[in-house]
């Protein structure tokens, strides 16, 4: 193609023109007079814009928008609805756009707003349509706004977005055992309450070298899907840490660099629990907005340990399965993170 026709295609993409207008300037151009037959590489070139302009779509299409809103407090029969059929809820529930909600005669709870981050007592016998843009009432009582608790949702939406990228399950290549390379997390923050550190487990067969600052720790071997080692003694800080996989006593891989490990404490730990302390206030019992709060400051262990309790506790809550997805992906649990993300296109139906 001539360089005026690639500035042609590429003018007309940016004024917004529509893919199928760009193929039919291509066929029309290039198609031999009388045969109405395109060049090969044409052809292959134009199929390939069109396919990666398809698929883009669609990928949009799937993604899942984020929750626009929360059901907290409830009490006695409260019940929600996508479509034509209704299930009970019995205790916090991310509500999305385009949800229906309803209490029986005994049933009461409050709807935190995301958007406008407020509050409203969803009265007995009462009926509510959820959207994006507004609260609309179909029967009973609904009270007037009230602030919520300071940012109680308010990272949820980026962090559920940036989530839902980590769904798509790729094909992986089976390590070999002379090719044992591990990863870890680019960057972890513990604590006295949080002193976990987790990384995927190699092998049986292989145990593992913990250096933080230069000083190396010795960790056994293990069965389970990730290694797990409570760290003891740091500063609060930043330090510098890398694992190294043994065999038989003997390192037989080493990372190239050091990841980052804060160790969290003084100003910035009791900050932390205040932060924690109105969430527990605002939404008692819920362990998601806690984990929630844990991931955003890099307590991403944590925050997986609690999201895995909630899943455990509420299976058919697949739409907020991403955030799980996200700390196994942050973690570096591969085999983790594949099989999640089987699971929530299985049950989600992607």
């Amino acid at each position: 193609m001539e360089n005026r026709d690639h500035r042609f295609f590429g003018n007309r993409r940016r004024q917004g023109i529509p893919m199928k207008d760009i193929v039919t300037f291509l066929s029309s151009n290039y198609r031999f007079e009388g045969r109405r037959f395109m060049k090969p590489h044409l052809i292959k070139y134009s199929l390939l814009l069109i396919a990666v302009f398809v698929v883009g779509l669609v990928n949009q299409a799937l993604a899942l928008a984020p929750p626009v809103a929360m059901l907290s407090q409830v009490k006695g029969t409260v019940e929600i609805s996508k479509g034509k059929e209704w299930k009970a809820v019995t205790s916090n529930k991310f509500i999305f756009d385009g949800t229906k909600v309803r209490t029986g005669a005994d049933g009461s709870a409050t709807l935190i707003n995301q958007t406008t981050n407020t509050s409203q007592n969803l009265g007995a016998s009462s009926e509510i349509e959820v959207t994006a843009t507004a609260i609309k009432m179909v029967s009973g009582t609904l009270s007037e706004p009230q602030k919520a608790g300071d940012g109680v949702l308010a990272s949820m939406s980026s962090r559920f977005e940036q989530a839902q990228r980590y769904t798509t399950v790729r094909r992986s290549v089976d390590k070999k055992d002379k090719d044992k390379k591990l990863n870890t997390a680019r960057e972890i923050t513990l604590s006295d309450t949080h002193p976990d550190m987790v990384w995927a487990n190699m092998g049986e067969e292989f145990s593992y070298r913990l250096i933080i600052d230069n000083k190396g720790i010795d960790v056994p071997a293990s069965k389970e899907d990730m290694v797990r080692f409570k760290v003891t003694g740091l500063t609060p800080g930043t330090h510098k840490y890398r694992v190294e996989v043994v065999k038989d006593g003997v390192s037989v891989f080493s990372p190239k660099g050091d990841k980052t490990m804060v160790w969290l404490g003084g100003a910035a730990l009791e900050d932390l629990n205040k932060k924690l302390s109105e969430i527990k206030a605002s939404t008692p019992g819920d362990d998601f907005l806690v984990a929630n709060l844990l991931d955003e400051k890099g307590m991403t262990v944590a925050a997986m340990d609690l999201y895995r309790k909630y899943f455990k506790e509420n299976p058919g809550d697949i739409d907020m399965f991403p955030l799980l997805i996200k700390t196994y992906h942050d973690l570096v649990l591969t085999d983790l993170k594949k099989e999640a993300a089987l699971e929530y296109n299985k049950n989600a139906g992607n």
